[in-house]
């Protein structure tokens, strides 16, 4: 909708970044509201409302009346007023704001408006005069229209309107008239957005009412149910929307004030486009809009993302840094990205590279202040849906295609890792989604996710911490899947020969195993950082294992690295930095090596080694080695089994009596099935070996714990979900020892099914395998 007014001017002012003025912290400027300001906002609308009540006579005779409303209306006007000063602002000020906003008030306004417009044509000089007739209600109109562009855009007005000697006087007169040719009933001004007869400042003024009214007031009163917008709004949008392609889009450059004036009316038309139609896209008949709308609406959205760019010359995953008013509000207010993200979710749809570069935007600028919020806000996160997933899935092929097309040692950023990270980070919470709630015609938005996030992590140098964090974002969203999800994917990927993702994988590898070796010395940032690429990269060869899909990972690439990793990890001892963030990765790697039917356990003397001497503190290394044990074949010496069985019966024994606490609680309950589990494999030693174990006053203790706990005797919800877990492989575990101890053949069960579980803990990234159960 082209602004035809007369009064705008150029300005090559740069767009400050303005914080999101839910922070009580932050400048959008509101006058203050405090008591001492006089009449409180809430008890200015009060006033108001009261005397709509009244019949005109009152109102026109009444001087107590007469007062009231001059105090109420001076008192609103000038709460408005101050949208244009810059003062610090607070939350309920925000909320007060909010009030004037309230579709009551809007109604009671409008009935005193034409109260008050009949008073004055009745007091005018000459009978039949055709002057414009305004009133105080006018001037209350058009100041909530402009002090919701600041509050929704967090840009003063005058950066979105021009300025020349005068202009503000011009502004006020001109909001004034606009405020005068609005219709005398509320519903009907939604109806002026796409009038032919009424004024481009009518229209501007109708369309910014409407978007305070059902987009920027229910966010700021926060109500727990939807305002209802008039199906009449729907029918006056999609007019506006095709009138755009005969008006067209104006040809000033994006920073002119025409041009902003202009594409702050779209990105209001889209917001009230995606409200409307999820309220009403049942009661439509048939198709929710003709192809033709959506085209002209994905035009619009052109227009305000991207206006200075053609959709061929984009970069779609490299967003601005800072956004202009009309992109604030479209990627702040309202369901608009989202609504977005359903209605073009084919990547077949001409131009919807534009959807994706919203995305890229959008995930760039979500954390920040002026879209985020602070502690009192509501969050400004994602609405989990098909729609979503496929937007980020989007996001992420363009982010494989210019990783795998670029050398980034020489060229310019072509990706922002701010994308590339909030992509991986959504990504998490999409498949969480979809895994949740399975749905057959989604698993491909699963597998797609899958073969993404993998090239991603071979496609990414893990230079950096930024970039060590998207590896263990991947890895977290890796480890949500199946083995045989992972396995399609990773046969899929393999079959790429363009793509080259084995030699890929072999090549960070090699870096791996370089850097391995220059992690001796004195501990330093620079040393966490080559740690935590190592761990990665064995996390990464789990999840590889986990799939049982063969040829992506070079036992000669492999075997030599934890070889290496492993000597490294028993010359520092267990307290040692690289044993904290390597020696869980490390042996969870060498358990998940076995699922490869060609690899030979080298280590396995030296990994028995390091896990008896672990710190029973680590409770990570005693789930990763007892799971380790019921994976073996064959059992180390008579020594070795002993000490184990001291080892793994310490940590359960301190598991019952509830040793571990804060973080490590919950991974207490998890582990202890596999640790009894353990336990039972080391039953399998020579006779020797296990009469030594059975017999010490140790083993007698924890038996006794663990029939207590298996029977439910401690109280609090720990004890409970401990018995839960116990329920079955406790009771066998006491079992085995009583007929170990009689001399009795053992029980053979059936192996234990096992899955993939990410976790965080003291700033350190782990992977284990719990049982699935």
């Amino acid at each position: 909708m082209p602004d035809n007014s007369d009064t705008d001017s150029e300005s090559d002012s740069l767009w400050p970044t303005i914080p999101d003025p839910f922070v009580e912290s932050v400048n959008v400027p509101l006058e203050s509201d405090s008591p001492e300001g006089g009449l409180r906002i809430s008890d200015a609308i009060e006033e108001i409302q009261r005397v709509q009540l009244l019949d005109v006579d009152t109102v026109i005779k009444d001087t107590n009346v007469h007062t009231a409303i001059s105090l109420a209306s001076t008192r609103i006007v000038s709460f408005l007023d101050g949208a244009q000063a810059d003062s610090e602002e607070s939350h309920q000020r925000l909320v007060d704001f909010g009030q004037l906003l309230d579709l009551s008030f809007l109604e009671a306004l409008f009935e005193l408006r034409k109260v008050f417009h009949q008073i004055a044509a009745q007091s005018l000089a000459a009978p039949g005069s055709c002057g414009a007739i305004v009133c105080w209600v006018d001037a209350i109109l058009f100041k909530i229209g402009d002090a919701s562009i600041t509050v929704a855009s967090g840009f003063s007005l005058d950066l979105t309107t021009p300025l020349f000697p005068g202009s503000a006087d011009v502004r006020a007169e001109d909001g004034l008239r606009a405020a005068s040719q609005l219709p005398s009933e509320w519903h009907l001004v939604c109806g002026v957005i796409a009038s032919d007869q009424a004024s481009p400042a009518a229209k501007r003024l109708a369309l910014r009412l409407s978007f305070a009214a059902f987009v920027l007031g229910p966010r700021l009163c926060r109500k727990n149910s939807p305002v209802r917008i008039p199906y009449a709004m729907v029918e006056v949008l999609d007019r506006c929307v095709n009138q755009t392609r005969a008006t067209g889009f104006s040809t000033s450059r994006a920073g002119d004030q025409l041009a902003i004036q202009e594409r702050l009316n779209f990105v209001m038309i889209v917001a009230l486009f995606a409200v409307a139609d999820r309220e009403h896209r049942d009661l439509s008949q048939g198709s929710r809009f003709r192809p033709h709308s959506l085209g002209c609406l994905l035009n619009i959205l052109q227009n305000v993302m991207h206006p200075d760019d053609t959709v061929s010359s984009l970069r779609v995953i490299v967003p601005p840094d800072e956004l202009d008013p009309a992109q604030v509000i479209l990627l702040r207010w309202g369901e608009t990205v989202s609504w977005c993200w359903e209605t073009w979710d084919d990547y077949r749809v001409a131009n919807s590279e534009s959807i994706v570069f919203l995305t890229s935007t959008w995930l760039l600028h979500s954390e920040r202040p002026f879209l985020s919020g602070g502690a009192e806000s509501p969050p400004n996160d994602m609405s989990i849906s098909t729609g979503s997933s496929i937007a980020i899935l989007r996001v992420l092929h363009h982010v494989v295609l210019v990783l795998s097309t670029t050398f980034p040692s020489t060229s310019p950023p072509s990706v922002s890792m701010d994308v590339i990270s909030g992509a991986c980070f959504n990504a998490i919470n999409s498949m969480r989604h979809l895994l949740s709630q399975p749905k057959e015609d989604e698993r491909w938005i699963l597998s797609t996710f899958c073969k993404y996030l993998l090239s991603t992590f071979v496609l990414l140098l893990a230079e950096n911490d930024e970039e060590l964090c998207v590896n263990d974002y991947i890895l977290e969203a890796l480890s949500l899947l199946d083995a045989d999800t992972l396995g399609g994917c990773l046969m899929h990927i393999q079959g790429d020969k363009n793509f080259r993702f084995s030699a890929r994988l072999d090549e960070r590898f090699i870096r791996v195993q370089k850097c391995v070796s220059t992690t001796l010395g004195r501990e330093s940032r620079a040393q966490m950082r080559q740690l935590n690429f190592v761990r990665a990269a064995l996390h990464f060869a789990v999840i590889l294992w986990f799939s049982q899909t063969r040829g992506c990972l070079l036992r000669q690439s492999v075997s030599p690295l934890l070889s290496t990793i492993i000597q490294l990890l028993l010359q520092g001892g267990g307290g040692s930095l690289p044993s904290k963030i390597l020696g869980h990765a490390f042996v969870t790697a060498s358990s998940a090596a076995r699922n490869d039917p060609s690899w030979t356990d080298e280590n396995q003397e030296s990994i028995w080694q390091f896990a008896t001497t672990s710190l029973i503190s680590n409770l990570g290394t005693a789930s990763s080695f007892a799971h380790y044990l019921t994976t073996s074949d064959c059992l180390c010496s008579a020594l070795y089994c002993a000490e184990a069985w001291r080892y793994l019966g310490e940590v359960l024994l301190l598991i019952l009596k509830r040793h571990y606490i804060g973080d490590q609680e919950p991974l207490a309950l998890l582990t202890c099935p596999t640790v009894c589990n353990a336990l039972i494999q080391l039953l399998r030693a020579d006779s020797a070996s296990t009469r030594f174990m059975i017999s010490t006053p140790f083993t007698l203790n924890l038996c006794a714990d663990l029939k207590a706990a298996c029977e439910g005797t401690g109280s609090g919800e720990y004890f409970v979900v401990m018995k839960q877990r116990l329920s079955t492989i406790g009771p066998r575990l006491l079992d085995q020892i009583v007929r170990k101890s009689q001399s009795e053949p053992l029980e053979t069960f059936e192996h234990v099914s096992m899955r993939l579980m990410f976790y965080r803990m003291y700033g350190v990234s782990h992977l284990m395998f719990v049982p699935d159960i």
